[in-house]
């Protein structure tokens, strides 16, 4: 069904389109001139090789005595006399690359074709090394235990503790806990974010003919709550200008008055 309401110009299909009566399927992507993609199980696979051939055979390469490459196209350094005729050293056969559809994100897949098991070796070097330590500390201690150096004993624990602890925060230390910049050297903490339970200036009052809130700056110099019944004095939050001019404030003012006319 066509909505009445679409012009004819639109829903008429033009003579070489081959239909017969009024349509929207011109309007709409065609299926065979859509572009078809590889899924993201589709990959290269890298660092395989078919098998390496004890003799040159009939077809192969001259120089590295691959079957899967002519000479031309050989990658390999040239040689001073080719695998066809020594037979020896010959090169893998390599494994012909499918060729893949890929879109944009799979072109710039920097983890296509990785395969995750290979992460398992990593693993298993660290729990050796881990291993090791544990061994080497249980040595440590069955000596000193048959020297009899109880009091050492401890004091080493404690050291290889506060040692392991060294080792584990050094890197903690120089990280930024969120909120805060912590400076590792100097140990000063220095705040760039108000703190969540303090109220914006610009929540005192919900009034937009109250004071004026100067985004820029982040101040108010007015009273939110001027001209209601509050006293200034007992509220939580009167103005910047309230704060500036209450108190010894203006006595401090005078002073530097003084201090600067001598």
């Amino acid at each position: 069904d066509i909505n009445p309401h679409i012009p004819q110009y639109i829903a008429s299909a033009p003579w070489y389109f081959g239909s017969k009566g009024p349509t929207l399927k011109h309007q709409r992507p065609q299926p065979e001139k859509q572009k078809t993609f590889s899924t993201i199980g589709d990959h290269y696979v890298r660092g395989e090789t078919l098998g390496v051939a004890s003799r040159f055979r009939k077809g192969a390469c001259e120089n590295c005595g691959a079957k899967t490459h002519k000479k031309k196209d050989c990658v390999e350094r040239p040689r001073k006399v080719g695998a066809k005729f020594t037979s020896e050293d010959i090169a893998p056969d390599e494994i012909h690359l499918p060729d893949l559809s890929l879109d944009y994100d799979g072109k710039r897949d920097r983890w296509n074709g990785y395969d995750p098991s290979c992460y398992q070796a990593i693993v298993e070097e660290y729990a050796k090394v881990e291993e090791a330590k544990r061994q080497q500390k249980e040595e440590r201690l069955k000596q000193d235990l048959l020297s009899g150096e109880i009091t050492v004993i401890r004091e080493q624990n404690n050291d290889m503790d506060s040692d392991m602890d060294d080792d584990e925060e050094k890197y903690a230390d120089n990280a930024d806990m969120p909120g805060t910049k912590v400076d590792s050297k100097q140990r000063i903490t220095v705040r760039n974010l108000r703190i969540r339970e303090d109220i914006a200036k610009y929540l005192r009052n919900l009034d937009p003919n109250s004071a004026y809130y100067d985004p820029k700056t982040r101040s108010m110099r007015d009273n939110p709550h001027k001209g209601t019944k509050n006293d200034p004095e007992e509220l939580q939050f009167a103005g910047d200008n309230f704060v500036r001019f209450t108190g010894d404030t203006l006595q401090q003012a005078r002073e530097q008055c003084k201090f600067y006319c001598l």
